[in-house]
């Protein structure tokens, strides 16, 4: 009984005095101004044990008795506080610099900025939410300096292209890699439109809601990326979910979002002509069917003229057709979450919906984002998260691009001025005459009526995306640590192409089925060391990665209707069946050392080996090293009171790639119908594979440095870079006679180099007031060193060609990346144009006309702060890139451009003293015959149709604008560039 009370005793001293030794402290968190901040990181000094403020700045947190707290919040200086026996501690911070601020880098790993040898740009995720972009790539655009962000005008679930530091590769994919929490997602472009059309049927980033987005972080140099091996080449681009945080009850955030868009037209053309050719109205229906494209007629005058449907209309100027077809588009964004949690564990749930209407009429998009985050610690060392997103996209009538047909945007612009766009909508308002067929408006079977284009025309796909992870983290010891994760990213995408019945280029109509699986694992395991010696510090780790891709297709086509207006497979009389699968696996070791002295020297080490199922198995592996030091000079020697923080960084690395699938044998499979019920079988690749091909190759090195003054009002990131790429993959033409196309061969070298600077300042900060100002800017200088040949110079390799067939992208070597080349005037050996006998221009041969890529790109963001009210507006412009304007060529060729109104005073003198000796007298409209020849013999050339462009684009105000163009007849803001079947 004695020893029963004794211990009884014992255990409750024993609790008393744990009980005794742990102390809630609680308090709030403010500025200098008496603001409350939330998300200030509150941390027990010594432990993993801590928390952060919440919506009104509060935190609690319980501590050992005799704790510290750290307080610390990017932008501001970290505070300490000994708790000793106080209960209630309140807080000020004030604004500076945080020193020890953390990013994520490759593999999801935290690392302390400072210790970094390389350039990384973290974005809140508030960035992508104050003016929301549908595809969140796009709203990168002028926000990180060495990142060139392309807006596809091709409608509201088009593709995203961002190119980080230059294009690494002659002609294979340039894009990053994207990862969503430590796991990779795919960003296949789904489908684009060609020289002879088709759609934009969206990527994978677009797939992403901003509002579920913490951070996006930008991995620019190859040292950032190494450990990523070949899929990195082209650098990565982070993404952090959001989470929950610990807090009283579970917390609800509700928010609500509405943009519009408007069609800016800048076309300045002519309207003093109207349809007809050589000066004269039609005189009959079939007359202005035979020439409803074309401004080649008499001068407007109101006069009553007969239009293409027999109807006769006033022969005046109709106004803005553009603004009569095309609608407002707005997006409608609506968010729910919830979130909560405490010491242990925390959560968030959230679901986004996303509704929009295109401009173009009958388009749109409905977005559904579901999404789920848990984090838990069992134990005191055993964490998980687990994290998913199942997103549901259906998106309706994708607008047709580039080729005539099928594409209401090329009809919508090149309407005379004297027809209204509106008659073509026939009885039925959808672009249909009285038989159920397209209205005819022009003799041209290949230009669609655009109402029959926008309503009967089908375009649809609808997507089912899951993305999830699994992450387990064993801590052994508080310097020890060993995790695995298991990722995967599936989806199937279902789409409908549909010709309708009764379309003048095919009359009885055609329409293709598609299912498309996709799908991608991702198994890691980590085994991670950091800890301190004195004043050297380690932190290191060693893993490995497996990735598993496969991909299915199944699609049916078919044509002729059999019952008209039956749109169904089934009803087609000629039908085809294709199937194609696919599968990739890359098998990779890595590892990373990073060893500090005093916390201001850092030198860290990776190297990632890869294991490629694509290429050769005596030559399919590479190895990925790095190496970059890290010097902070502001901690290691005393400097001028201004300067808060420098640090000086250089790095070197080497990443590289594979190929696609199945490129090294001859691939053999079954076609379509088969003949006579027999299946048909042959080679189902048009070039020839390569048994010897290598990894490409990327090498860059890397200087900079960041500097920060005057407690952080002033800071400057700079960088310098230099990559060659060596044995790219490509495709070399080869003679037709062999049976292909191509050949995949190992070839090529291309470097960029390039400065990034990054300037913040902040002009104004005081209680109620504050100004922030930052300007990034870029430039890269890319050449293509060498092609097939090292020994030949000069070489050329085509990789794209314009709808008119006279301006082509090449690669040329000794020339920067994506050079314009095409048809020129021929001139005499005075620069003077030559003219043939009619005193037209002939043509001269193919030169280069400019620079597709711009190499400069700028950012400029001003944010101001008002006690609790924010305004920000931000400037990205490009400068020196050129573009070749289809467009605009066709606009001479049917009469429609400004310019056509004169011919040049030598020419046209010329046919006047011609036309004044056979007749006698030259009268105004006879001199329509020049212009319309004159016209159509420059379509095409350079000094009428390439222009070097200033372009800036003010955003985030959601209105559409063409990369790389001037606003004067290059393009149509936010709408397809069309172009003309020749």
């Amino acid at each position: 009984m004695e020893k029963r009370l004794i211990l009884f005793t014992s255990l409750v001293l024993f609790l008393s005095m744990s009980a005794w030794a742990q102390r809630t402290v609680t308090g709030k968190v403010i500025d200098e101004g008496g603001e409350t901040l939330i998300g200030v990181n509150v941390l027990e000094v010594g432990t993993s044990n801590g928390t952060i403020t919440d919506i009104d700045g509060m935190y609690s947190l319980q501590v050992k008795e005799g704790a510290s707290l750290q307080f610390s919040l990017i932008g501001y200086s970290p505070t300490t506080v000994e708790v000793g026996a106080q209960s209630t501690i309140d807080v000020t911070l004030a604004e500076g610099v945080q020193l020890d601020e953390v990013v994520v880098t490759a593999l999801g790993i935290e690392r302390n900025k400072k210790a970094l040898g390389y350039s990384v740009t973290e974005v809140s995720g508030d960035d992508f939410t104050e003016a929301r972009e549908i595809n969140v790539a796009n709203a990168l655009a002028g926000k990180v300096a060495g990142v060139n962000v392309s807006n596809m005008a091709t409608g509201p679930a088009g593709s995203s292209r961002v190119i980080i530091r230059g294009n690494s590769s002659l002609t294979g994919n340039n894009q990053p890699l994207y990862v969503v929490d430590g796991i990779p997602i795919d960003n296949s472009n789904l489908g684009n439109a060609g020289e002879w059309g088709g759609q934009d049927w969206g990527d994978g980033i677009s797939s992403i809601s901003p509002d579920d987005i913490e951070t996006m972080t930008v991995l620019k140099g190859n040292t950032a990326a190494a450990l990523y091996g070949a899929r990195a080449s082209n650098g990565v681009i982070l993404i952090t979910t959001k989470s929950g945080t610990k807090r009283k009850g579970v917390g609800v955030e509700v928010s609500s979002n509405y943009t519009f868009d408007n069609i800016i037209n800048t076309y300045d053309f002519q309207n003093q002509y109207g349809s007809g050719d050589r000066g004269a109205k039609p005189a009959s229906a079939s007359e202005a069917q035979a020439f409803g494209l074309y401004s080649w007629g008499g001068q407007l005058d109101g006069s009553q003229v007969v239009q293409w449907d027999g109807v006769a209309r006033p022969y005046s100027d109709v106004g803005n057709n553009l603004d009569r077809f095309y609608r407002t588009g707005s997006t409608w964004t609506n968010s729910m979450s919830l979130s909560g949690g405490d010491e242990n564990y925390n959560f968030r749930i959230g679901v986004t919906n996303l509704q929009n209407e295109g401009i173009v009429p009958n388009s749109g998009l409905d977005r559904n984002n579901f999404t789920g985050k848990i984090n838990a610690k069992f134990f005191d060392r055993l964490s998980a998260t687990l994290s998913g997103s199942y997103i549901k996209e259906d998106v309706k009538n994708r607008p047709r691009l580039s080729d005539s047909p099928g594409n209401a945007n090329y009809t919508a612009w090149s309407m005379p001025a004297n027809v209204n766009i509106e008659t073509l909508k026939g009885p039925n308002g959808d672009g249909s005459d009285a038989t159920g067929g397209e209205n005819d408006f022009n003799d041209n079977i290949y230009v669609t009526n655009p109402y029959w284009a926008a309503y009967r025309f089908r375009a649809d796909n609808n997507k089912d995306r899951l993305l999830g992870n699994l992450t387990l983290r064993y801590d052994v010891f508080d310097w020890l640590f060993i995790q695995g994760r298991i990722g995967m990213d599936t989806y199937n995408e279902r789409r409908t192409n549909l010709e309708p019945y009764g379309t003048n280029y095919i009359p009885l109509g055609a329409i293709t089925e598609r299912s498309y699986d996709f799908t991608e694992t991702n198994k890691d395991f980590m085994v991670g060391v950091n800890k301190q010696f004195g004043s050297i510090g380690l932190n290191a780790f060693v893993g490995g990665n497996q990735m598993k891709q496969n991909t299915g297709l199944v699609e049916g086509s078919g044509n002729q209707f059999n019952i008209p207006f039956l749109e169904q497979i089934t009803n087609t009389q000629n039908r085809s069946i294709n199937y194609d699968v696919s599968e990739e696996q890359i098998n990779s070791l890595y590892g990373s050392v990073e060893l500090s002295y005093n916390n201001y020297l850092y030198l860290t080490g990776t190297a990632r080996q890869d294991w490629w199922s694509t290429l050769p198995e005596n030559d399919n592996s590479l190895l990925y090293p790095s190496v970059g030091l890290s010097f902070v000079l502001s901690d290691a020697v005393r400097l001028p009171k201004a300067i808060t923080f420098a640090k000086l960084r250089t790095s070197w690395a080497q990443v590289g790639g594979d190929t696609d699938p199945y490129q090294l044998l001859l691939a053999y499979g079954l076609f379509g119908q088969g003949h006579l019920g027999q299946p048909l079988g042959g080679v189902t690749s048009g070039q020839i594979p390569n048994t010897a091909l290598t990894p490409l190759t990327n090498t860059e090195i890397e200087f900079g440095f960041d500097l920060r003054m005057f407690n952080n009002r002033v800071g400057v990131d700079f960088s310098y870079y230099d990559r060659k790429t060596e044995n790219d993959i490509l495709n070399a033409g080869v003679s037709s006679t062999s049976g292909f196309g191509t050949k995949v061969v190992n070839v090529g070298e291309l470097t960029n180099k390039g400065v990034e600077l990054l300037l913040s300042v902040a002009p104004v900060r005081n209680n109620n007031f504050r100004w922030d100002v930052s300007f990034n800017m870029a430039y890269n200088q890319s050449e293509v060193v060498s092609l097939l040949d090292p020994e030949v110079d000069g070489e050329l390799l085509q990789v794209g060609i314009s709808r008119t067939q006279s301006a082509y992208i090449f690669q040329q070597e000794g020339e920067p990346y994506g050079i314009i080349r095409g048809y020129t005037y021929a001139r005499d050996d005075n620069g003077n144009i030559i003219l043939d006998a009619d005193g037209l221009p002939t043509r001269g041969d193919i030169e280069k006309l400019g620079e597709g890529i711009a190499p400069l790109t700028l950012g400029l963001r001003n944010t101001f702060g008002y006690k609790n009210l924010n305004l920000s507006f931000l400037i990205d412009g490009k400068f020196g890139g050129d573009i070749y304007a289809a467009t605009n060529s066709f606009a001479y060729l049917r009469g429609l451009h400004q310019n056509t109104l004169e011919v040049p005073r030598e020419r046209r003198d010329r046919h006047a003293r011609r036309q004044r000796d056979q007749a006698g007298a030259a009268k105004r409209s006879g001199l329509l015959e020049p212009r319309i020849r004159y016209c159509g013999r420059i379509c095409g050339r350079r000094q009428l149709h390439q222009a070097a462009p200033v372009n800036a684009v003010l955003q985030p105000a959601q209105v559409g604008h063409c990369q790389n163009a001037i606003r004067r007849h290059q393009c149509q803001p936010g709408i397809p560039q069309p172009y003309h079947p020749v």
